[in-house]
């Protein structure tokens, strides 16, 4: 286990004391596979109809937690039965601190950290950010930045789930080209790739909440994670 400690300040001047975290499976092994998930939430809802309410934090439930619960789901997995490849698992902090449209400085806080502190030996083979993935109605279309980076990955990604008969859930197409961790990760020379299902009406609300999330759809991701590294 890796322990990453930030200070970062914020544009506003403030100090932020944030904390990354990185299992390692087979630490040895060169030929490395990335997994990785924010777990922060974030601090205000600008997404809510209500003025009163955006002043409220986000639970998270989908947008943050679930891909912790599907790093946390392989980590039993692979500690059951070890992977072909080393294999670690991220844990980002500070990814959606701050405003994506005007103020980037104090977002993917995490992710950039651990860009620019990549462990010995890296980069990896490829990286996966898991972000937004337990809908119950649950969609991954290919992300435009990660098409355009990395479309080996995405193949590797949508075909392992094909053959796992998620055909239905991992659509081929681009739908959305969004700004998240693997962008910060692909500027370091990583071929990462975002699988998100960005269609979640809650997103950045306080209605981002446990009955809106299914553990159906956290098995589906997690199969297809474990797969990649068997």
């Amino acid at each position: 286990m890796i322990v990453q400690d930030i200070r970062h300040a914020t544009k506003a001047g403030r100090v932020l004391h944030l904390r990354n975290f990185v299992a390692r499976f087979r630490p040895n092994v060169a030929d490395r596979v990335l997994f990785l998930a924010h777990w922060d939430t974030r601090p205000h809802a600008d997404q809510a109809q209500s003025p009163d309410q955006r002043r409220l934090p986000v639970p998270g439930a989908n947008d943050g937690a679930s891909g912790v619960a599907v790093l946390l789901g392989v980590a039993d997995a692979l500690k059951a039965k070890p992977p072909q490849l080393g294999v670690d698992l991220l844990f980002v902090d500070g990814e959606d601190y701050g405003d994506f449209g005007t103020d980037t400085s104090d977002v993917l806080i995490g992710s950039r950290y651990f860009a620019a502190h990549q462990p010995p030996g890296y980069p990896p083979l490829f990286a996966v950010l898991f972000d937004m993935v337990a809908d119950k109605d649950q969609q991954f279309y290919h992300e435009g930045n990660s098409e355009a980076f990395a479309p080996e990955v995405v193949d590797r990604v949508w075909h392992t789930a094909a053959d796992l008969g998620y055909g239905r859930t991992f659509i081929p197409g681009v739908k959305y080209t969004l700004t998240d961790d693997h962008v910060t990760l692909q500027k370091a020379g990583i071929h990462a790739i975002d699988v998100v299902d960005f269609d979640y009406p809650y997103w950045h609300t306080p209605d981002d909440t446990i009955d809106k999330v299914s553990a159906a759809s956290l098995q589906v991701v997690g199969d297809v994670a474990v797969a990649l590294v068997r």
